[in-house]
């Protein structure tokens, strides 16, 4: 096929990986992103199942393995701070617990894909996409600066608060759950262990967590399903203070280490507030517009699948376009039907999940916590996951693609002017 002149909003994870195939088969490929630089930060993120697969095809799994976080599991404690149960980090790809065998922060992983892309993707920082309009087979772009320029195909991957995909599907279909969360950065004192922990806490359905990625820095998360009227105007409002303001009421007093992580949370730089949300969107393309990643399908922090879905659907994505030479529209078409099964599948969540990590009553808390022990002790986590990967049959699983013509692509590309 005749190169393509390529634009991807978003210098996220999935932008990035969409480069990194479609650059190395010749086209033309420019990132822009809205921060200032790279946005090399963030809270922890793991690639689980397809993804690594995906992860091994680039060639970047043992670099990620060499940056990876060193989380020992996950352990679950009561209000004073006792664990009631602990998971330890899964020992294989195919079977991988609440902590996976690929943990790593968010901005490393947004690091290695900047050094692989780098060299022959154009990277433009501090600007983003105004706007777009349809022009015969391509697409007019119009800048946050004020500038315009056409493309063959312009790539929505600027996250679950998608501009581009509010502009190209006005009717945004998304479900929303009710559970509002806070990240932010945390100190390391010397008594805080090496894993992550979280505590269930009744009455106002709160759920507080600590993880560790370094032995100075950790991160600190406040997640409720209450006050959901407030939380949602407080999101709405933009304004951090009434943010910080409303989750130290609803944390305070909850027991564990909640004056703590409320303190922090107050005085942290690099707040994160958000509602959780299932991005369902269809069709993922209109005309030489797609999206792509959270844009596209964000399947909600309760998968854990969100980095390896970007990654999967930035190779289908480069390999479906490769497959289908000049015709672009089929190309796009053939991505949305390769990649929805497997979206839709991730984007399932067990019946009464989210809400049964959320108990509201002591008794609940409680309850949750005899069950989570008793998985635990009995290992039940490890039998039950071996059991259903030999019960469930091998073609049920969605595989990802081979795509040859990926494979034949040549990396002897020349660099960026």
């Amino acid at each position: 096929m005749a190169p393509l002149n390529i634009l991807i909003c978003g210098g996220g994870i999935a932008g990035p990986a969409a480069a990194y195939w479609l650059s190395k088969l010749g086209h033309t490929c420019t990132i822009v992103e809205r921060h200032p630089e790279l946005r090399a930060h963030g809270q922890q993120i793991d690639i689980r199942e397809q993804g690594v697969t995906v992860a091994r095809r680039m060639g970047i799994l043992d670099e990620v393995r060499r940056r990876a976080v060193d989380e020992e599991g996950t352990g679950f404690v009561d209000a004073r701070g006792r664990m009631v149960a602990f998971f330890g980090r899964s020992g294989s790809e195919e079977h991988q617990s609440f902590t996976s065998e690929f943990e790593i922060m968010r901005g490393e992983l947004c690091r290695i894909l900047f050094e692989a892309t780098s060299d022959r993707v154009e990277y433009r920082y501090g600007v983003t996409v105004d706007g777009f309009d349809p022009v015969g087979s391509r697409v007019r772009v119009t800048f946050s600066d004020g500038q315009a320029a056409e493309y063959d195909l312009l790539i929505g991957a600027d996250g679950q608060g998608s501009r581009v995909r509010r502009t190209m599907s006005p009717d945004d279909s998304y479900r929303a759950f009710g559970v509002f969360c806070c990240y932010f950065n945390l100190p390391r004192n010397a008594h805080d262990e090496h894993s992550r922990f979280l505590l269930c806490s009744p009455g106002k359905r709160r759920v507080m967590a600590t993880r560790w990625h370094s032995k100075d820095l950790g991160q600190g998360y406040l997640m409720t399903m209450s006050h959901a009227d407030e939380m949602r105007k407080a999101l709405q409002s933009q304004d951090s203070l009434v943010q910080r303001d409303l989750f130290a009421r609803v944390f305070r007093g909850a027991g564990w280490q909640s004056e703590r992580l409320v303190d922090e949370m107050r005085r942290a730089e690099d707040l994160y507030v958000f509602e959780a949300l299932q991005v369902t969107t269809k069709p993922w393309s209109k005309g030489r517009v797609v999206l792509l990643g959270d844009a596209a399908h964000a399947p909600s922090f309760f998968t854990g699948m969100g980095t390896s879905l970007a990654l999967v659907g930035a190779y289908v994505l480069a390999g479906e376009l490769a497959r289908h030479g000049d015709n672009v529209e089929a190309a796009l078409d053939a991505y949305d039907t390769k990649l929805r099964p497997f979206v839709e599948e991730t984007q399932q969540l067990a019946p009464g999940f989210p809400g049964i990590m959320y108990p509201d009553s002591l008794w609940a808390v409680r309850l949750t916590h005899w069950v989570l022990g008793f998985v635990a002790f009995a290992k039940l986590d490890k039998i039950l996951g071996s059991l259903s990967r030999r019960l469930k049959p091998e073609g049920k699983k969605w595989k990802v693609p081979d795509y040859p013509e990926l494979d034949a692509a040549t990396d002897s590309l020349p660099a960026k002017s």
